[in-house]
């Protein structure tokens, strides 16, 4: 008799095991976006800074956690009504993405149109949902904020050396006069000996085309 108990307390370890070993192997997917959902991780994109442009494209990164997958599969995403101020108008994305599979990190593709946008900011809140393929992952990155606006701003790229040594001080009038004679919107990538270059013709084009600040004073150029 004690043989045969001791053979059942076998089989129910032998089972437990199997079960701990199956549960240790099942994984289940999540997905967040790569920032917080907080202003300072903000998409941020300014027409006034892509002079004619009425369309453009922005990427918000999306990040995996669980097992890589074997072949690309689709998730969810909604538009966050209560929060969001865009227009439908103003902006267009896909609802179902899909992420490809082997990686742990993926885009959406978010076009922004520039619709009577002329000095307003308006903001879109994309929120990643449960499907059949992935839970939605940490709480405070299930959302992404994504500003744009049409309003007269410095551009990020304007700052550092590129203010102090070539173009100095920033003002919607010179960086309409930059575009005109450069035919540029940044000088992102450019060499040193390049961005010097071009601003000396900007400088010049100044002096010869008498353009001077919306107030009539002097528009000027700290680059030698």
């Amino acid at each position: 008799m004690k043989k045969y108990i001791f053979l059942i307390f076998v089989l129910i370890a032998a089972w437990a095991c199997s079960e701990d070993e199956i549960d240790s192997y099942k994984s289940d997917r999540y997905l967040y976006f790569s920032k917080p959902e907080v202003l300072d991780s903000a998409t941020f994109l300014s027409f006034s800074h892509y002079p004619g442009a009425t369309e453009k494209t922005v990427r918000v990164e999306v990040t995996l956690i669980g097992d890589l997958l074997t072949e690309n599969t689709t998730y969810q995403l909604e538009i966050d009504k209560d929060s969001t101020t865009a227009d439908p108008a103003n902006y267009d994305v896909n609802l179902t993405q899909t992420f490809s599979a082997g990686q742990t990190k993926d885009f959406i593709d978010v076009k922004l149109f520039n619709k009577d946008l002329a000095g307003k900011e308006v903001t879109l809140y994309l929120r990643i949902v449960e499907n059949e393929n992935f839970s939605p992952g940490l709480k405070s990155y299930r959302s992404a904020r994504i500003i744009f606006n049409d309003i007269d701003s410095q551009p990020l790229w304007w700052s550092g050396d590129i203010e102090t040594l070539f173009l100095g001080e920033w003002t919607p009038e010179k960086y309409e006069k930059f575009i005109e004679s450069s035919g540029l919107i940044d000088l992102i990538g450019y060499e040193f000996s390049e961005i010097r270059k071009i601003c000396l013709q900007f400088k010049e084009d100044i002096r010869t085309n008498g353009w001077t600040e919306k107030d009539g004073s002097p528009m000027e150029l700290p680059v030698n």
